[in-house]
């Protein structure tokens, strides 16, 4: 296995995992309005990013882009995303990136059916140019930017329809929908053998998670800006029972997990995702620290 983190799309984040001893980088360039930036701003930078990885030696293994709205209304594909996302691939190519990972945003103006079938379609399209470009693709499990590609049973129905993918596993979103002890550990060992990806992210909550309904608000609050004081008052008791401390800080039964992924036989990468209101700054940079020694210790070292 190898452990690296995720990075703002900036080449001194690369002299920070080189001081931190991690293995790579992953870059997630999301659209605008899911905490990203302009596709153009990205190909302006991508000459010192590649610079400053292969001067530090600290590899891209990942590149993504989640809450992607790929799909029109009818169900075919939006231009204009399918044209970001090309451009991502080419760009995660130029870096030398191994994975692509992505979502399919739901269509409300679709039945279920419709849905499954359109996303079977696009992401049959995704993988193909990822391959192209020499990446595997996977598809996360998060539900930001209503992603609905993220539980068995949505899997059930797609991974077979699509030579190649692979799911992009992150334990802590899997108490979504498995309240507060989480599904992580029967869909880790149902599913092991399909993941492509890890991320290591904590999580500690209370109840039953109003995440979906947070980014519901987020997303009411982004349409109708002069409601944004309004809306937010109805935000923050939905997250007040939650919080993304580093792993090994949190509920997440880390060593029961990991040894399902060696259950499965996974050796591959392990991103960690810093992903808190709690923690940042002096707190957050001893998170991070903490999370590297621990799963460190979680890492089977094999033979030199």
């Amino acid at each position: 296995m190898k452990l690296g983190m995720i990075i703002r799309p900036q080449p001194e984040e690369f002299d920070h995992l080189k001081a931190l001893g991690l293995d790579f980088a992953e870059l997630d360039l999301n659209p605008v309005d899911f905490f990203g930036q302009p596709v153009s701003e990205i190909k302006a930078v991508l000459p010192s990013l590649k610079e400053a990885s292969q001067r530090t030696g600290i590899g891209v293994e990942a590149v993504g882009r989640w809450a992607s709205h790929i799909l029109n209304a009818d169900g075919s594909v939006n231009d204009e995303e399918w044209s970001n996302v090309q451009s991502i691939i080419e760009m995660a190519h130029e870096l030398g990136a191994k994975h692509y990972l992505c979502s399919v945003a739901y269509v409300p103006e679709l039945s279920y059916y419709k849905n499954i079938t359109a996303s079977i379609q696009v992401l049959n399209k995704i993988v193909a140019a990822a391959k192209d470009a020499g990446m595997e693709t996977s598809i996360v499990n998060c539900c930001m930017g209503d992603n609905y590609i993220r539980t068995p049973e949505q899997w059930k129905l797609v991974l077979d329809e699509v030579p190649g993918l692979t799911i992009k596993y992150d334990p802590s979103h899997s108490f979504v929908h498995g309240g507060d002890q989480g599904a992580y550990l029967q869909e880790a060992f149902e599913w092991g053998n399909r993941f492509g990806y890890v991320h290591i992210k904590g999580v500690v909550q209370l109840g039953q998670s109003n995440e979906p309904n947070a980014w519901k608000i987020m997303g009411l609050a982004k349409q109708h800006p002069e409601l944004k004081d309004l809306l937010f008052k109805e935000f923050m008791p939905a997250v007040n029972h939650y919080d993304n401390p580093p792993a090994g800080l949190d509920s997440i039964n880390w060593t029961a997990f990991f040894a399902i992924l060696y259950k499965h036989g996974y050796d591959g990468c392990l991103s960690i995702e810093p992903h808190s209101r709690t923690w940042f700054g002096e707190k957050g940079d001893w998170g991070v620290e903490y999370t590297i020694k621990y799963i460190r210790g979680l890492m089977f070292p094999g033979k030199d």
